[in-house]
């Protein structure tokens, strides 16, 4: 992409999913912590936080509470915000990466009826929108070589919450595979915003009372939040359809893609992998692994440039159309069995297609 023009619709256009997706999501979750959150916004670093892991999480409601709006719309309209900014970003990133214009449009499509982003319509009293807007934003660093801008990013973003290190972990395992010009300052600046978020639990644990033991998540050696989602989901078909859903068919659209994408994101999706498989045994997978739409869905769009653009973009609307129906909870769509059948015969298209033009090596081609 190389116009305003362009730059606009692409923005506009994630701002308008974001929104659609917001409104036909229920009124209120049936769960939520934001309990948790407006307590740490009001009371920020005051001693003995009672709430464990959200005690750290200090940024987005803090700063939440300094705006003088209403505390309902405060939460709803940084949603819409954070989302339409990471959607904004990845589908930029992503004109760069794969084939312009219509690798952005698809990958908009994508992000913004992602299971992770349609979670957030359902449940916005949460630090994730603020996340996937800092992760987006730490990917395009990475392109873009500016290992100092991740650095500051990453260090304010850990208050948001911890999953912001991980992928500054990742870009550090990216650098030392990738041995780009620098790359000693991407694994240096991995290790310091890692060293900076233990080194705020320790201080905060060792001389405010804080502390994540009454969380299940900190019961390592029990299993931690994995085992009680491994024993909350009976048998083996719904625990694949939960780690089937976070993208659904744009999984198989993104190991189709890695061949064809260059080097820089193979090698951030390697770096990725490590550090983003770890968070499952702390967070429900779904949630977990759809954090990992940085890599995902700029892989998938190289994939899909490589059909016919009716095609990919009929791929890309069946499966969000599924995706989103079970990150948000609408009612407004059919049930996720029926919402299966046409984005199971697109992505069968999609793959024959791509197998056919020897994009993909069929097994008779080893």
């Amino acid at each position: 992409m190389n116009s305003l023009r362009q730059y606009g619709a692409v923005i506009a256009l994630n701002a308008l999913l974001a929104l659609a997706v917001h409104a036909a999501a229920p009124a209120q979750p049936d769960n939520s912590d934001r309990q948790e959150y407006d307590y740490v916004g009001v009371h920020g670093l005051d001693a003995n936080c009672p709430w464990s892991v959200y005690c750290y999480r200090i940024l987005v409601p803090v700063m939440l509470e300094q705006l003088p709006v209403d505390a309902e719309l405060r939460w709803r309209w940084l949603q819409l915000a954070a989302n339409t900014t990471a959607g904004s970003i990845v589908a930029i990133t992503t004109a760069g990466l794969a084939n312009g214009l219509a690798a952005a449009l698809l990958a908009t499509i994508v992000v913004q009826t992602s299971f992770g982003f349609a979670f957030t319509a359902y449940d916005p009293y949460t630090a994730d929108p603020v996340v996937f807007a800092i992760l987006a934003t730490l990917a395009w660093c990475w392109f873009a070589q500016r290992w100092l801008v991740a650095m500051a990013i990453g260090l304010i973003g850990i208050f948001a919450k911890e999953t912001v290190a991980l992928l500054s972990v990742a870009t550090a395992l990216a650098a030392a595979i990738d041995r780009r010009a620098g790359w000693r300052m991407w694994v240096a600046q991995g290790g310091i915003v890692l060293a900076a978020l233990l080194g705020f639990h320790w201080i905060m644990d060792s001389y405010f009372g804080w502390g994540i033991s009454t969380n299940p998540a900190a019961q390592f050696a029990q299993g931690s939040w994995l085992a009680r989602w491994w024993l909350n989901n009976p048998g083996l078909a719904l625990k694949g359809f939960f780690l089937f859903v976070p993208f659904g068919f744009v999984w198989v659209y993104a190991a189709a893609g890695f061949s064809a994408a260059p080097k820089e994101l193979r090698h951030l999706a390697v770096g990725a992998a490590l550090p983003f498989l770890a968070l499952n045994y702390v967070q429900n997978p779904e949630r977990a692994l759809s954090n990992l739409f940085f890599v995902i869905v700029p892989l998938a769009a190289i994939a899909l440039t490589r059909v016919p653009f009716a095609l990919a973009m009929a791929a890309v609307v069946t499966n969000g159309l599924f995706t989103s129906k079970v990150g948000s909870s609408t009612v407004w769509l059919p049930s996720s069995r029926w919402l299966l059948i046409p984005a199971t015969a697109s992505a069968v298209w999609v793959c024959w297609l791509l197998i056919r033009s020897g994009r993909v090596p069929s097994d008779a081609q080893g």
